[in-house]
């Protein structure tokens, strides 16, 4: 029976490869699911520092080996594992979770696991806004969890715009652990590791660190709104 599983999931994974005819978007897709098993390492790596905590979510930041600044959200929630797992890949839960996000557009879609997507967020002051386009597949592992990497790529369709600096996303994602004892429970890491490009104040970097590490309890709020 576990054998059956693991093919039906290794199937539908390759089907969603499948349909994508651009062989660049294949292996960016690809790659995506290849950086999966990097984002549960990135997300239980020993060097996290604890930052911040309130309503249930601890922050962690982290210095990466290039120097960026990389931020960690992990909290048990009330809700089934599968739940928040199609909760939070939706395009819109971004804008929804996240006041500074103020687009974030599906652009492409290949089954229900693989996404390419354009996020727009607002600048402040002086300080020009960010976009990013970035790829992003999830799958469940061999351990039961759901994992959720994505990371910026190239997109000939979606060019730079006035106003905003393109951002890069060199990894982020999810790690989503059911339960063992409550089905109506999880425990859930967010991760990111983001170049913001040219020269942001030391206070807006920690304001969005701090906001991203929060972002976890913004979805736990959300969840609450729509199925409490």
């Amino acid at each position: 029976l576990v054998s059956s599983v693991i093919y039906l999931i290794v199937s539908m994974e390759s089907d969603s490869f499948a349909l994508i005819t651009d062989e660049t978007k294949r292996k960016q897709a690809e790659d995506a699911k290849e950086r999966g098993s990097g984002i549960v390492s990135f997300a239980n790596d020993a060097g996290w520092v604890k930052y911040d905590e309130k309503d249930g979510v601890t922050v962690f930041t982290m210095k990466s080996e290039s120097g960026l600044n990389c931020i960690k959200g992990e909290s048990t929630l009330d809700f089934n594992a599968n739940v928040v797992e199609e909760f939070v890949f939706r395009p819109e839960t971004k804008t929804k979770c996240d006041d500074g996000c103020e687009e974030c557009t599906l652009l492409e879609a290949y089954g229900d696991d693989t996404k390419f997507e354009y996020l727009k967020y607002k600048g402040k002051l002086v300080v020009s806004g960010r976009d990013f386009v970035n790829v992003s597949h999830k799958y469940t592992d061999a351990e039961g969890r759901i994992i959720m990497s994505a990371y910026s790529v190239p997109y000939a369709d979606k060019p730079e715009v006035d106003g905003y600096v393109r951002g890069e996303i060199k990894r982020a994602g999810w790690v989503i652990t059911p339960d063992k004892d409550s089905e109506d429970k999880c425990f859930v890491q967010y991760v990111s590791e983001i170049d913001f490009k040219g020269s942001l104040p030391t206070a807006l970097v920690n304001q969005v660190n701090t906001k991203q590490g929060f972002f976890v309890a913004r979805v736990n709020e959300k969840l609450k709104e729509e199925y409490n």
